[in-house]
């Protein structure tokens, strides 16, 4: 089973607080997984705050684990990330994917 992810999650210990447009950044997920690359993907943390766009650049899936180089192309404002959370967490309950 692959997982296929739109949405990207870096798992910790990453540090939002020092997140930078422009940068690359290295995260290694648990399981098998799919990211579309060159392709726009919002990036969250695991309560679900929204910080803005990103893009895979390469994935390498190797012994249940997936290595995704990814660079941060935009930073949501305040009202925005609200605005994403909200409006996500609202059609993921619909969907399942948020439990609460």
């Amino acid at each position: 089973m692959v997982e296929l992810n739109t949405l990207l999650r870096p798992t910790p210990p990453f540090d939002f607080t020092h997140i930078e447009l422009g940068k690359t950044y290295t995260s290694i997920l648990e399981r098998d997984r799919a990211f579309p690359l060159n392709i726009a993907l919002l990036v969250i943390d695991s309560d679900w705050n929204f910080y803005g766009y990103g893009v895979a650049r390469s994935i390498l899936v190797k012994d249940k684990k997936t290595v995704v180089t990814w660079e941060l192309l935009s930073l949501f404002s305040p009202d925005e990330q609200l605005l994403y959370k909200n409006k996500f967490v609202e059609a993921g309950k619909l969907t399942g994917e948020v439990k609460e």
